[in-house]
């Protein structure tokens, strides 16, 4: 259509990411990834196995492809576990999860 790349692509930024951010995406789902097993592991006390199991489903993951990112996350689930974050702390960062602990 005539003019569309002068009033529409040149005028309203796109929404859509650039090409080349699909790093930043993995980068960003690998944090998140690392903050659930952080919650699964160390404050929902679950089991390794079960822990994966959960990241797994919610991923859409592997679970050896999440050892593998994680063990990529490691100072970050380090740096959780040091400043002990609380359910608080983890919905400050990633509101949409579910931070609640069951405890039975």
């Amino acid at each position: 259509m005539r003019g569309k790349n002068t009033l529409y692509n040149e005028i309203i930024p796109s929404s859509l990411p650039e090409k080349g951010q699909r790093n930043s995406f993995q980068e960003q789902r690998d944090d998140k990834l690392a903050y659930r097993f952080y919650y699964y592991a160390h404050l929902c006390r679950l089991r390794y196995d079960d822990c994966l199991l959960n990241l797994s489903k919610e991923f859409d993951i592997s679970p050896n492809r999440i050892i593998q990112l994680l063990t990529n996350r490691t100072n970050l689930i380090k740096k959780l576990v040091a400043e002990n974050k609380q359910p608080a702390d983890l919905k400050k960062a990633y509101g949409f999860y579910n931070w609640s602990i069951n405890k039975n």
